[in-house]
């Protein structure tokens, strides 16, 4: 299931992420223990780091069973925001709530995600697909300055 929101066009600007902000970005309560945010740089190399987070967050939480698919869902959106974005500074956040993850990529773009259907010799063009293959339901919230592309399982 895919949802989308449509954002308006305004000035980037830098990326702030307080506590309620982060909070409505990961559907979970602002005082929710398993919650973790991040910032990096908006560059390929970063997706690493994220996957890192993911795997670190993770084991701490007890949940190796979301694992594989958090860490692939992350890499894509990472990897996303800076190929097609433009931006300087992401924000990676996650947040777990009962047997719910959400994994959610902050930049300071307007561009929206797409899905589109890479043909079989193309070297890239999947990673929303595979994200929108995976993922419970994915989608993009409006941030001030920018916007949140997350992705939940579990």
């Amino acid at each position: 299931m895919t949802a989308r929101t449509t954002l308006p066009h305004t000035e980037h600007g830098p990326i702030h992420a307080d506590a309620a902000v982060v909070a409505t970005a990961l559907d979970v309560p602002a005082n929710q223990r398993h919650r973790c945010t991040r910032h990096m740089p908006c560059a390929p190399e970063s997706a690493r780091s994220a996957r890192l987070l993911v795997q670190e967050k993770l084991t701490e939480w007890g949940r190796l069973d979301l694992l594989e698919e958090a860490r692939l869902i992350v890499w894509e959106l990472v990897g996303n925001a800076a190929r097609h974005t433009g931006c300087t500074r992401l924000c990676v956040a996650l947040g777990l709530d009962g047997d719910r993850l959400r994994l959610a990529v902050r930049d300071s773009s307007r561009t929206l995600p797409v899905v589109i259907k890479a043909g079989v010799t193309e070297t890239s063009g999947r990673g929303m697909g595979l994200v929108d293959s995976i993922a419970t339901r994915w989608g993009v919230d409006e941030a001030p300055f920018g916007k949140w592309v997350w992705a939940e399982i579990g």
